[in-house]
């Protein structure tokens, strides 16, 4: 008998692209799919409607009365799953017609593994061009231990693109306590992943293409250096008190700490990419420069601040230009 798996699908104001994850959501070949569409974002009889439309299957809908913020309503999700395994799809996205079955069917015959990732492409919203793909580099290993998946990541020995949508068992996911409270839930689906894996194995499946729409809120790039350093603060501190990080942390001692330092920063380097390139183009220039030193004291990072300060001044960049090339002279 094929264990059930929960789809859901939150939904907030955007309905536009919605039919196309329904759709994909159909063409699944997987014979036992629990769909659960659910409204955060106090829409009218028009969505339910259009779920039906496009998903003429049984399928189940909830609602939140008011507008909960993003990790409220993404944890509700889980808590209200009803499959052996869970699906997180957010409704600009779509998933390849072989995504379910090919990574349960892995996931059955490991079960050591309580996530399986797929091939990832991100294509743009405006003209749905592939921006980037996980076929882009080599292809990761079809089994590997949470471990190499993190190292692998953060070295970007792998394209893995986005962790949001993959395939894990609902029961680990309460087990971990879902995702963790972030600000505005960025970065909050690595989070998650790494207390899904760290400890065991990992699937990954080549056949199941998940296909992530991209643009400036799907990315992350519409929340500003506040909210970004915020996310990157409650980041950090969660990689030393989450509780089965810390349990994982006493029992690979000697794995551990290269782990940590690895995400950290990965954590910081987002962070500072964002601020030296991004975040210069908005807003008042005292504003970003007080964003350079908004991360707790990592010196690796203030010195890279510390250095791009310095050559961001028009003046201070002339005199070090003429300094390197007086001592070229001088050689």
């Amino acid at each position: 008998m094929n264990p059930v798996v929960t789809i859901a699908i939150p939904v907030y104001k955007r309905l536009h692209y919605l039919p196309g994850a329904l759709r994909s959501v159909l063409a699944q070949d997987y014979p036992v799919i629990d769909l659960l569409v659910s409204d955060n974002g106090e829409n009218g009889p028009e969505l339910p409607a259009l779920v039906a439309e496009h998903y003429p299957r049984p399928h189940r809908f909830r609602r939140n009365p008011r507008t909960v913020p993003i990790t409220e309503h993404y944890n509700q999700l889980i808590d209200a799953a009803e499959g052996d395994y869970y699906v997180l799809l957010s409704d600009d996205d779509e998933i390849g017609p072989s995504f379910v079955s090919s990574l349960v069917e892995r996931l059955e015959r490991t079960p050591g593994a309580h996530v399986g990732i797929g091939s990832v492409e991100a294509f743009a919203a405006e003209d749905g061009r592939i921006v980037s793909a996980t076929t882009h580099q080599p292809l990761p290993p079809e089994r590997m231990s949470g471990s190499e998946l993190l190292h692998s990541w953060c070295a970007q020995r792998h394209r893995y693109v986005s962790f949001t949508t993959n395939v894990a068992r609902t029961t680990a996911l309460r087990a971990v306590g879902k995702y963790p409270d972030f600000e505005r839930g960025n970065g909050f689906d690595n989070a998650l992943l790494m207390k899904l894996a760290l400890g065991r194995e990992v699937v990954f499946s080549p056949q199941a293409l998940f296909r992530h729409r991209i643009d400036d809120v799907s990315f992350g790039k519409a929340v500003g250096w506040q909210g970004l350093a915020l996310a990157s603060r409650q980041f950090l501190s969660f990689l030393d008190r989450d509780p089965q990080l810390r349990a994982f942390a006493r029992a690979h001692p000697d794995e551990w700490p290269s782990l940590r330092e690895a995400v950290r920063s990965m954590i910081w380097g987002t962070y500072l990419a964002r601020w030296k390139n991004l975040y210069r183009q908005r807003g008042a220039y005292w504003q970003w420069v007080r964003g350079g030193f908004a991360l707790p004291f990592i010196p690796a990072y203030y010195r890279q601040v510390a250095a791009h300060l310095f050559y961001d001044q028009p003046s201070l960049a002339g005199l070090a230009r003429a300094l390197r090339g007086s001592r070229a002279r001088a050689s």
